[in-house]
């Protein structure tokens, strides 16, 4: 009986050791809502939906998602921690939110982009998707919006501290062409299943 119970516990404790399981319960933040902001674009429908299963999916964290009427009044809420996350891109930030013209140095735009924000604003830009030109007619034709990046508010990285290590793993996976595969997609099913498939497809979920 003593070996049994012996044997019981070491497989208990070889399951709590499986490779990833400690990183996971680090990054969870079950009991807690992480508010996602999007404005009425296809393209931010569909970053809101793929960021909301992917946190959902990966933490445990419960995911609202928040519409609002455009970027000037999504960008007030992250500013204001009423919601956590909000996508958009760099130029137009800059310019927007910071008063500033974009420099042809896109690395340039970005460093001072999340200096002014930091500073100004209370907010941080994390790392881009991979993306850098528009999906829809809201933007000029020929105009460059800059990367496209995550915002998140300072005030939540004391809620979700580890959430911009885990974004981190989608740095680079929203190339052009994958959005615009991904918004033809999004015509024909919803939004959030689009998202799953594609986070499924690159083994993120």
């Amino acid at each position: 009986m003593k070996n049994v119970v012996s044997l019981v516990l070491l497989l208990a404790a070889a399951a709590f050791a499986v490779p990833g399981a400690e990183t996971r319960r680090a990054e969870a933040c079950v009991g807690r809502t992480l508010y996602i902001g999007y404005f009425d674009s296809p393209d931010q429908v569909l970053v809101a939906n793929i960021l909301a299963v992917f946190i959902d999916e990966r933490t445990g964290t419960t995911v609202t998602l928040r519409r609002f009427e455009n970027r000037d009044e999504a960008f007030e809420a992250v500013r204001q921690d009423r919601i956590s996350l909000y996508a958009d891109y760099s130029s137009i930030a800059l310019e927007r939110f910071a008063g500033e013209r974009p420099a042809p140095d896109e690395g340039r735009n970005l460093a001072r982009l999340k200096e002014v924000l930091n500073r100004k604003y209370n907010v941080v830009w994390l790392e881009p998707f991979g993306y850098d030109r528009y999906f829809s007619d809201n933007g000029k034709a020929g105009e460059k919006p800059g990367q496209a990046g995550l915002m998140l508010c300072k005030d939540a990285l004391s809620k979700f501290p580890a959430l911009p290590r885990l974004l981190a793993k989608l740095k680079g996976v929203l190339d052009n062409a994958t959005m615009e595969s991904l918004l033809r997609e999004a015509e024909r099913s919803e939004p959030k299943a689009v998202a799953r498939r594609f986070l499924k497809s690159r083994k993120l979920i």
